[in-house]
């Protein structure tokens, strides 16, 4: 059993799970719940959805039918200020949400991420390699809008 592939999907996600996590405690506590130039750009909402879908595509969570309306923090796209997580309990739910996924991905082999994906989740990649990239993709584009907020606040960027 082979696990060049995997180790290298596993490290490419524990790099970006790290810089999430850094960018949480970086940003200041004032401003986790300000808009930056519009209402959706909210650090918490941006940080909120990278957990979700954390949650959803690497931990597994779409499986369960219900996974949206558990959220804990309600709907991510329609939070508002008041609504969305405050910062440490945010930062508590994200470290779960990483120890399901590094749980999930302890287990993948080079045949798991060669294999095909699942007919219901064919729409996003033929592939768990495709599925892996789209999802890389998807955190890299978020985690550039929270590092352009740090920025916007006189942080650093910062990247793992």
């Amino acid at each position: 059993m082979s696990m060049i592939l995997a180790d290298d999907v596993r490290n490419q996600y524990n790099r970006a799970f790290e810089t999430v996590e850094l960018i949480i405690a970086a940003f200041p506590e004032d401003k986790w719940l300000v808009a930056h130039d519009d209402d959706y750009y909210i650090p918490s909402r941006i940080a909120y959805h990278i957990a979700q879908f954390i949650d959803g595509f690497v931990a597994d969570g779409f499986k369960d039918p219900a996974f949206r309306e558990k959220a804990p923090f309600g709907d991510w796209k329609t939070g508002t200020a008041e609504t969305l997580p405050k910062k440490a309990p945010f930062a508590v739910y994200y470290k779960e949400v990483v120890a399901r996924a590094k749980n999930v991905l302890a287990a993948m082999d080079d045949d798991a991420v060669t294999a095909a994906m699942p007919e219901e989740m064919a729409r996003f990649a033929a592939t768990k390699v495709g599925s892996h990239m789209m999802i890389m993709r998807e955190l890299s584009a978020h985690t550039g809008e929270l590092n352009k907020m740090l920025i916007e606040n006189g942080i650093d960027d910062i990247w793992r």
